[in-house]
């Protein structure tokens, strides 16, 4: 069991030191370097070899224990950094899945409309190429192609991350009858370990993309102060929407394939049916009713 603890314990500061204290030591020292440069220095290296040199002088006048404080100062607001980055990715989260509060209901309203218009035009196309007497499979392919580029359902979210996810429950819900937001912790416990992995990877790489949105938030207002961390927090922001939509689509395709694949298994599980029996509309129904319990 001390073998366990100690190994626990490790990984637990390893991932604490890759995820908390490097990134917030980077933004640490862009603190640092906007509040010596300001706008007024921005990128004025012999200014700040100078202002280097000359703290450097300082500090080593006060001796060993100044050094001490000021690295452990600085580890601190390292640490302090990263925990505000991980609040701040709260946020984020919530404009990425398009659950906007109240005040941006007009807006996010505005953009479900602008996508769902996209979305129907596109739709309305493959469906009258689809009913030709001879259809062209190319055109089709196209056509469907650029429609789920906006989204693999009807848009509901304002955004595209917030679309692919709810998608999921849709298209499972139009499939099978399945009800996926019951469903899924019952699913989670009937499905192997390597699909769990698996899973778990997915949800992973998005939430890191979503931390990092929220480091590039931090630049970008750091950029109040210094101009070229808004430059950095721009690049980050749009590096992190790109693993986000990334991670995003790979998250959903994998909870739909894990209810394609095993979603037969929750039903013999319940005692509704056989694992090796496919998954029905009639079977996902009366999955769905047994785990609503009537609710």
């Amino acid at each position: 069991m001390s073998a366990f603890l100690s190994e626990l314990g490790r990984r637990l500061a390893e991932k604490w030191l890759t995820a908390l204290v490097l990134p917030g030591l980077l933004f640490t020292g862009a603190v640092l370097l906007a509040a010596t440069l300001r706008h007024t220095h921005a990128l004025d290296v012999d200014f700040l070899l100078s202002r280097a040199a000359s703290y450097n002088r300082d500090v080593r006048g006060t001796g060993s224990t100044a050094v001490l404080l000021a690295v452990s100062g600085a580890l601190l607001a390292a640490a302090g950094a990263g925990l505000l980055a991980q609040a701040v990715a709260v946020p984020v989260r919530v404009v990425w899945l398009g659950r906007w509060p109240s005040p941006l209901g007009p807006l996010s309203s505005a953009l479900v409309r602008r996508r769902a218009d996209r979305w129907q035009r596109l739709q309305a196309r493959y469906a009258e190429e689809v009913e030709r007497p001879r259809p062209d499979r190319a055109v089709i392919d196209a056509l469907a192609a650029r429609r789920n580029r906006i989204a693999p359902a009807p848009p509901c979210r304002p955004t595209w991350i917030g679309d692919r996810i709810a998608a999921t429950d849709r298209r499972v819900h139009l499939e099978y009858g399945l009800d996926l937001t019951s469903a899924w912790p019952r699913l989670w416990l009937t499905v192997p370990e390597e699909v769990r992995a698996e899973l778990r990877a997915a949800r992973s790489a998005l939430d890191s993309a979503t931390t990092t949105a929220a480091w590039g938030v931090l630049y970008v207002l750091l950029g109040l102060l210094w101009w070229p961390a808004a430059v950095a927090g721009a690049g980050t922001l749009t590096a992190a929407w790109r693993r986000g939509r990334s991670g995003a689509g790979e998250l959903a395709e994998l909870a739909e394939s894990t209810v394609d694949l095993h979603g037969a298994a929750l039903g013999a599980a319940l005692g509704l049916g056989t694992a090796d029996a496919p998954l029905t509309r009639e079977l996902g129904r009366r999955i769905t009713a047994r785990l609503r319990k009537g609710a």
